[in-house]
């Protein structure tokens, strides 16, 4: 696997990491409360994917480390599901 692919695809991973954590905290974000559930699954989704991304470009088996990376993408993927 080329080093661009990982960087590109790991980039777009937290861009939308980033984007639907702020969604979630904004859109739980009713009367004024601290939806601070939000902000921790956003904070441990990004934590993981930033280990995977380090393991990606230090490890010599960076396919099973992106098969981390889809698997952490899950959580973020499943929530979309349910609006379409």
């Amino acid at each position: 696997m080329s080093r661009r692919f990982t960087h590109i695809f790991n980039s777009l991973v937290g861009i939308m990491l980033l984007t639907e954590g702020g969604i979630y905290i904004f859109m739980m974000n009713k009367d004024d409360t601290f939806h601070l559930r939000s902000i921790i699954v956003t904070l441990l989704l990004l934590m993981a994917w930033g280990m995977s991304y380090r393991k990606q470009l230090s490890n010599e088996n960076s396919t099973a480390w992106l098969t981390v990376t889809l698997i952490i993408m899950i959580p973020m993927i499943l929530p979309w599901l349910f609006f379409i």
